[in-house]
């Protein structure tokens, strides 16, 4: 891949830009996949404290723009731009991108709707009635880490009331793509050969699915939203569980996940399918090991592809799955060998298609870990995207997996 194209330059006075890398170039992919609503977006909020007295919304948006920005970019169809803005461009995209909304609705609410592919890379929502702030962003601009770090420091700026800062020297902290910060190579014939196989074993084979029925209003895209939440109990039950067999909770759900898709099939075996994500944060070298410098994709994705049964145990299957995550977080070509991978999954998918093979109806399963690594500012309630379906069978699965009461 070319160094210049994938790092920031500035084209003409105060304007920047840059070309997407594979892994943002996999996003933009994966979320405009249809003409008309992103298929990949990030929902983040928080209910604030009553003890907390609320600065002013637009300004502490602002601030935050100052900080990351990253969120002021524009995303074209090759990469990402960015113009340091003058008083009144500023005051404008704060206008445009700042929404108060009066409706009663929720935060969570907000996770049912359907999001504009020309949506831009960030939008606020602040429902004041409620006291909750919501953050709208493209996955292609950042990951869910990011958004964690984002929404932790517009909370310290709204409790801090900053003046406006003066804008000028914000491109030196714009983030450089995950490509860059790790030197990465142009794919080599063993990374190349390691990324066909990995979209062969994704696309090849059918993948289980759903048996569904189109109806009216899943085709306008207003999907039921299944939440369970777990009590403190719960979570420190299933947490101490975990920590006892050696495995994390993301191992754990992808292994529920593939259970409860089997069960749904319907079928005695079937191919399970995913997308998960492992966050390269903390192997980063600094600055972007840290919340000041990590706003970006700085996750790599995963494709777990596997066998189940009704008969495959549970925690061999989580097992499998960490495996593969500790395998891609700590390879050392492992950016080499995603940067291939974009082009052969969509070529994949394609002859799949031709082929009469199920596209996977993928499932991703992303943990955000212990959000308290990032999100330390005081919040009532926390909000983030949730999985819209299958719940309740997947968390039984859970329980009957590790072997807890229920």
């Amino acid at each position: 891949m070319s160094a210049s194209k994938i790092s920031w330059r500035e084209i003409s006075a105060g304007k920047w830009a840059r070309d997407f890398d594979p892994i943002e170039k996999t996003q933009n992919h994966l979320s405009l996949a249809s003409p008309s609503m992103l298929q990949l977006a990030i929902t983040v909020g928080a209910t604030l404290p009553e003890s907390e007295v609320i600065g002013d919304i637009k300004d502490a948006w602002i601030g935050l723009r100052y900080a990351h920005p990253m969120i002021g970019c524009t995303i074209t169809t090759t990469g990402l731009e960015y113009e340091v803005p003058n008083a009144e461009e500023l005051q404008k995209w704060a206008d445009e991108t700042v929404i108060y909304d009066n409706s009663g609705r929720s935060g969570k609410d907000l996770l049912l709707e359907k999001v504009s592919a020309n949506a831009p890379a960030a939008r606020l929502f602040f429902m004041p009635h409620r006291r909750e702030i919501v953050i709208v962003l493209r996955h292609d601009m950042t990951d869910g880490m990011g958004s964690l770090i984002l929404l932790n420091r517009l909370i310290k700026i709204l409790r801090q009331e900053k003046d406006v800062p003066r804008f000028g020297d914000e491109p030196t902290r714009l983030t450089p793509s995950l490509s860059e910060i790790m030197h990465a190579e142009n794919p080599s014939i063993d990374a190349t050969k390691e990324a066909h196989l990995v979209k062969e074993n994704f696309t090849k084979l059918r993948a289980m699915s759903l048996k569904t029925n189109p109806n009216q209003s899943n085709m306008l895209g207003n999907l039921p939203n299944y939440v369970h939440e777990f009590s403190e109990e719960e979570t420190s039950t299933i947490l101490k569980a975990c920590k006892e067999r050696g495995i994390t909770i993301i191992n754990v759900s992808n292994a529920a996940m593939a259970k409860t898709l089997l069960e749904l099939s319907g079928e005695e075996s079937g191919r399970f399918c995913s997308i998960g994500a492992v966050n390269l944060r903390d192997v980063l070298p600094a600055p972007y090991n840290t919340p000041e410098r990590g706003v970006g994709n700085l996750s790599i994705p995963t494709f777990p592809a596997f066998p189940v049964t009704t008969s495959s145990n549970f925690l061999e299957l989580a097992r499998r799955v960490e495996g593969l995550h500790s395998y891609w977080k700590y390879k050392k070509n492992a950016i080499e060998c995603i940067g291939a991978l974009p082009e052969l999954v969509e070529e994949g998918f394609t002859t799949a298609v031709k082929n009469g093979i199920t596209v996977p109806s993928i499932v991703a399963v992303i943990s955000l870990g212990i959000i308290e690594k990032y999100l330390s500012e005081p919040v009532q309630d926390f909000l983030f995207n949730s999985i819209k379906v299958l719940v309740d069978t997947a968390v039984r699965h859970v329980y009957q997996g590790l072997a807890l009461d229920r």
